[in-house]
């Protein structure tokens, strides 16, 4: 049977953590977006590339197009698949994960445009990613996710009602201290405006200095059930508290974090690094606030109003309801191919 709309899946690994859970919404959004999923081996031989050749021609013609995640690693699989849509005389369209000449600058590799040029279109994270591409001569259509879905079956609401007290933030993701450094900071515990909560692998309690942050354990991806209500979720990355720093800090310039997706479909407003390319999503959705450095965070407590985090409220709400249910990337991939 001939399919119009192929999605080349890779290797899901098993685990949980918000790697893997993007890599599943995707292929379900694109699933339910009418894309037949094939498995895309690694590859490795002659015979293996014949195989998968012969299995994918049996269901493409001139009208089928192909959509591929980047990075796809081995990154041979890219050079595989780029020919065979060239001999097809198909389309081969990305949607990027990341992208280590950004997320890792200094280290020495092949460069991700000799691969992300075969691609006849794709889909960047923001218009940050896209300006990044542009300016490395990538001439094909680009459409702007604006943010990752984060699929959720039940409506799972883990706000506060209102600001009274002390502000409660969560952070989520992974808490090794080469990642997040800042929390394992002594000098959280000269700010007293907040409790910084935070949930995720790789924590490293010897380090921890004082008691500004709070270990909470790690959740599922897929059903997160937090222990408590949190008033924010906060996008923040690298060594120091007075900006985003370091190669983690500085990729945040250019990518959609998962963990906003997180924020979005628990019901959470945000905090997040004013430079960071989220934050204009932030900003114009008004379902949250940026800051350039913990003392900005320090002093929120005090502007912070009851009404304005309502309107935060209501303006998640809608968010909330799409991000669940896979609208982002259902809009922007339809936009792309058609």
């Amino acid at each position: 049977m001939k399919r119009k709309k192929i999605f080349l899946s890779t290797e899901i690994p098993n685990d949980k953590t918000a790697k893997t859970k993007a890599k599943v919404d995707v292929m379900e959004i694109l699933e339910k977006e009418g894309y037949h999923s094939v498995y895309f081996p690694k590859v490795n031989n002659l015979m293996q590339i014949v195989r998968f050749w012969r299995s994918l021609s049996k269901i493409v013609d001139k009208n089928s197009h192909l959509v591929l995640e980047y990075p796809c690693m081995p990154r041979r699989r890219i050079w595989v698949i780029s020919t065979f849509k060239f001999l097809k005389g198909i389309k081969l369209f990305g949607v990027i994960h990341d992208i280590g000449d950004l997320r890792f600058p200094e280290q020495r590799q092949m460069s991700d445009m000799l691969f992300i040029n075969k691609f006849d279109g794709l889909i960047s994270h923001n218009a940050s990613m896209t300006v990044w591409l542009r300016e490395r001569r990538y001439k094909k259509p680009i459409v702007n996710l604006g943010v990752f879905d984060y699929c959720l079956k039940d409506e799972r609401n883990f706000n506060e009602n209102d600001v009274s007290g002390k502000l409660k933030v969560l952070y989520a993701g992974n808490l090794s201290f080469n990642k997040a450094t800042y929390i394992y900071d002594r000098k959280l515990d000269n700010l007293d405006g907040f409790q910084l909560c935070v949930y995720g692998q790789h924590f490293e309690k010897e380090r921890l200095n004082g008691s500004r942050v709070s270990y909470k354990g790690i959740f599922n991806p897929d059903a997160p059930d937090l222990s408590e209500k949190y008033h924010f979720g906060l996008i923040w990355e690298g060594e120091s508290l007075d900006t985003c720093t370091g190669q983690y800090g500085q990729y945040i310039r250019f990518n959609n974090p998962h963990k906003f997706s997180l924020y979005l479909s628990l019901g959470l407003p945000v905090i997040v690094w004013k430079e960071a390319a989220i934050a204009s999503f932030v900003t114009e959705n008004k379902i949250g606030f940026t800051i350039s450095s913990f003392d900005e965070l320090e002093k929120m407590r005090e502007t912070v109003s009851e009404n304005a985090y309502k309107e935060y409220l209501g303006n998640i709400h809608q968010l909330s309801n799409k991000v669940r249910k896979g609208y982002f990337l259902a809009k922007a991939i339809n936009q792309l191919v058609n």
